[in-house]
């Protein structure tokens, strides 16, 4: 009797770890085979996102090449692509001058690199881009540039001598790669919160530089 009911006791104990181990073999069976949810993709490259919030049916990034062929184009949105196709027939062009030579085709003349905006719809999964809008060229005054060379002389005295103060208004990760010897980092959209960095005296030389006037 003492044996059949150790006998019992060790087939019930065996039973019920059978059924918890298979519970979650199929447990793990389960989450390794539930779809994983999908990660939003981008819609606007970090660069851009220092002056432009996120729109709807609206991508931010670099030009990345078109295919007239196939009527499409390629937008670089930090690490990810995306292909967008067109009709050449309805797609507005903004911020770009067309070739004489070839005006039918304008996506041409914005070069590899640019930053563009661009509005589309979405039909079955696909985007069609309706408007590209290339970043527009910055005008300044030509009493406020400074050369190359003069700011190499500056650099070459120092803040204390040469009374200026340089400022990077680039991203901080940019600045962090490399910047010009003596400058300081105030990215343009921070520029309010950081206003305390900048010289008491009203008529102190203020020099800025960026990644270039786009």
């Amino acid at each position: 009797m003492l044996l059949k009911r150790f006998y019992s006791i060790t087939c019930a104990t065996a039973l019920t770890i059978g059924l918890t181990m298979t519970a979650g073999q199929i447990s793990a069976q389960e989450k390794a085979a539930a779809p994983s949810t999908p990660q939003a993709r981008p819609t606007t490259a970090k660069i851009c996102s220092n002056c432009h919030p996120s729109e709807a049916a609206n991508l931010r990034g670099i030009f990345d090449g078109v295919a007239y062929k196939t009527q499409s184009i390629q937008i670089k949105i930090d690490e990810a692509t995306e292909i967008l196709r067109f009709d050449k027939n309805t797609l507005k062009v903004a911020n770009v001058k067309p070739d004489p030579a070839n005006p039918s085709e304008p996506l041409r003349e914005i070069k590899k690199g640019k930053e563009v905006r661009v509005e589309y719809t979405e039909k079955d999964g696909k985007k069609f881009a309706t408007l590209v809008v290339a970043k527009p060229p910055i005008k300044v005054a030509p009493e406020k540039l400074m050369t190359t060379a003069d700011v190499e002389k500056l650099v070459a005295m120092g803040p204390e001598k040469g009374k200026y103060l340089l400022i990077d208004a680039r991203p901080a990760p940019k600045f962090m790669e490399a910047a010009i010897p003596t400058a300081i980092n105030i990215p343009f959209p921070a520029f309010e919160k950081m206003v305390s960095k900048l010289p008491a005296d009203k008529g102190a030389l203020i020099v800025y530089y960026c990644a270039g006037m786009t």
